[in-house]
C-alpha cells in the first residue's frame, strides 16, 4: 500500500454565526468526500465549533471586516488544526484556563454557558496560541 500526502481542508469565513455553521458543514462534507468516515468527527466539530463561536463572539465582536481562516489536516489518525483570525488578541495573550462552571447547585441556578474552553481543553491537545502580525493563531491536535 503506497503513501500519499493528504490535502488539508482549508476555508475562510466571515465572523458571523451563520458562517460558522456553514464552515462546520463544509468540513463534514469535505471530510466524507475525501473518503474519511471518522469516528471522532463529532468531537472535532464540537471543538472547532466552540473555537469559532468564541472568535465570533469575542475577538471579532462588533466588527464587519472580521475574517477567520481554518486549516485542518487529517493524517496518521489525528487532526492538526490551525485557526487564524484578525480580531482582538486574547486577554493577557493567553488561552482561557477552561475551568468548567460549578454545576453542584439547584436546577434553577445551573449556568447556561461557560463550558466552551473546558470542552476544548478536554477534547483537544497540544493547544497553542500566539499573536502574529495582527492575527490570532490557535493550533491544536485531536485524535481522528
Amino acid at each position: 500500500m503506497g503513501t500519499h500526502a493528504k490535502t488539508p481542508i482549508q476555508f475562510e469565513l466571515q465572523g458571523t454565526p451563520h458562517a460558522v455553521r456553514a464552515a462546520l458543514l463544509q468540513l463534514r462534507e469535505e471530510t466524507y468526500a475525501n473518503g474519511e468516515a471518522l469516528a471522532n468527527m463529532g468531537s472535532l466539530e464540537i471543538v472547532l465549533g466552540e473555537v469559532l463561536n468564541n472568535v465570533v463572539e469575542h475577538a471579532l465582536a462588533g466588527r464587519v471586516d472580521g475574517l477567520i481562516v481554518v486549516r485542518c489536516l487529517h493524517e496518521s489518525s489525528e487532526w492538526r488544526v490551525i485557526v487564524r483570525d484578525n480580531g482582538i488578541h486574547m486577554p493577557n495573550g493567553k488561552l482561557p484556563p477552561g475551568v468548567a462552571p460549578d454545576v453542584d447547585t439547584t436546577r434553577e441556578n445551573l449556568p447556561e454557558g461557560g463550558f466552551g474552553w473546558s470542552l476544548v481543553r478536554m477534547l483537544a491537545r497540544d493547544l497553542h496560541y500566539e499573536r502574529s502580525a495582527d492575527w490570532n493563531v490557535l493550533s491544536f491536535t485531536m485524535d481522528g
